[in-house]
C-alpha cells in the first residue's frame, strides 16, 4: 500500500474513533494546554571600529487567544534603547533596539509566560488579502496553478475540507523529509515540486501555494518546537493553516511525514489538529519589519534581525539561545 493510501485509511479511523488522543506529539498528556515560561536571547558581536549605529530586531510571541496567550513579558537590554513594534500587513510583534556605540557585544532578551494550546481550529487571527497572494518563492500561477488543476482542487463546487485534505495527501506522498541536499531550508515551492525534499519551510510551500491557487486562504507560521518539561534549542519549526469558513486550520505536514511510515494513525492527525509542545512567534513570507529594515525583505521571521548602519550583520547559532521550562 502506498503511503498516502495508508494515511487516508488512518484518517478515517481517527474520524471514527472520535480522535480521542489529544495531543500529536510522542506524549499522551493528561490536559489540552501547556503553561511555561519561555526566553529568547541573543548576544549581537562587536562591530567594527567606526560603525555608527546598530539595530536589532527581535520576534515577540504571537498572541491568538485560545491558541496561544501571552503573560509577564519583560525585556533586558542593559545600555540598549529597545521598543516594542508591529508590522503592517501580518500584525508581527517585535522589539527593535538601538545601539549607537555597537563596540562591545550587545546583549537583548525577552521572557514570559506563555499558555499553549491544542490548536483544532479555534483561532480567532484575522483574514487577510495575503493569504491568497504569491511571496517571492511561492507562486500562485503556473506551475503551482497546473498543479491545483492537476488535483482537481480548484473545483469551488467541491467543500474546502475536501480540497485541502487532498492538497496535504499529495505533499506527503510526494515529499521526504530530507536536509542533506543543496536548496533546502528557503521554502521555495519550485524545490519542493522539483527535488520533493526539503524541511517544514519546504513542505509548507508546496501546500500553501498549491492552496492558494486553488483560491483558499492559507498562511505560515514559524516558531520553536519544545520538548516536554525544560530545553533548549537555536533552530526553528513552521507549520501551516488554510481557513475553513471562519476558522484557521492547522497542518504540520513534515512532522507527519517523520512518522507516517511507523505509526500512519498518529500522522493523520496532523491534519487539523496540532499539540502544544511549539511556540509561535511569526507568520507570513517576505517579511518587511517594523521600523523597516535597509536590507529588504526576510523570506521569514524567527532568528534575531541585526544591520550596521544599514548592512546586514551576519549572524550564526551560536549568537542566541531559546530556552524554556515549565511554569
Amino acid at each position: 500500500m502506498t503511503k498516502q493510501g495508508s494515511l487516508g485509511i488512518a484518517l478515517l479511523a481517527a474520524l471514527l474513533a472520535g480522535c480521542a488522543r489529544v495531543d500529536c506529539g510522542a506524549r499522551a498528556p493528561e490536559t489540552s494546554w501547556r503553561q511555561y515560561s519561555f526566553t529568547y536571547s541573543t548576544t549581537i558581536p562587536a562591530q567594527p571600529a567606526g560603525t555608527k549605529r546598530l539595530s536589532v530586531w527581535l520576534p515577540l510571541p504571537l498572541v491568538d487567544p485560545g491558541v496561544q496567550d501571552v503573560a509577564d513579558l519583560k525585556v533586558e537590554a542593559p545600555g540598549t534603547t529597545v521598543r516594542q513594534t508591529t508590522e503592517a500587513r501580518y500584525g508581527n510583534r517585535m522589539l527593535h533596539a538601538v545601539v549607537l556605540d555597537p563596540s562591545t557585544p550587545a546583549t537583548i532578551s525577552w521572557s514570559a509566560t506563555i499558555t499553549r494550546y491544542q490548536d483544532v481550529g479555534q483561532g480567532s487571527l484575522p483574514n487577510q488579502e495575503w493569504y491568497l497572494r504569491a511571496n517571492a518563492l511561492i507562486p500562485v500561477g503556473g506551475v503551482a496553478l497546473d498543479l491545483a488543476r492537476e488535483l482537481q482542487v480548484d473545483d469551488q463546487t467541491v467543500p474546502v475540507a475536501t480540497r485541502a485534505q487532498t492538497v496535504y495527501d499529495d505533499v506527503l506522498a510526494a515529499m521526504a523529509y530530507d536536509k542533506k541536499h543543496d536548496g533546502w531550508g528557503q521554502g521555495s515551492f519550485e524545490h519542493a515540486t522539483t527535488v520533493c525534499m526539503g524541511n517544514c519551510t519546504d513542505f509548507h510551500a508546496r501546500f500553501i501555494g498549491t492552496m492558494r491557487a486553488a483560491r483558499i486562504p492559507s498562511r505560515f507560521t514559524m516558531g520553536i518546537p519544545m520538548t516536554p518539561g525544560a530545553g533548549e534549542y537555536d533552530s526553528y519549526h513552521c507549520w501551516a493553516h488554510w481557513l475553513d469558513g471562519e476558522h484557521w486550520k492547522p497542518v504540520d505536514i513534515s512532522e507527519a511525514d517523520k512518522i507516517v511510515a511507523n505509526d500512519p494513525e498518529l500522522a493523520a492527525r496532523f491534519f487539523g489538529r496540532l499539540g502544544y509542545d511549539r511556540l509561535a512567534l511569526s507568520i507570513g513570507r517576505d517579511i518587511t519589519l517594523e521600523p523597516p529594515q535597509q536590507s529588504g525583505p526576510l523570506n521569514y521571521f524567527v532568528f534575531p534581525h541585526a544591520e550596521a548602519d544599514g548592512q546586514k550583520v551576519n549572524l550564526s547559532k551560536s549568537d542566541w539561545t531559546f530556552t524554556w521550562s515549565d511554569a
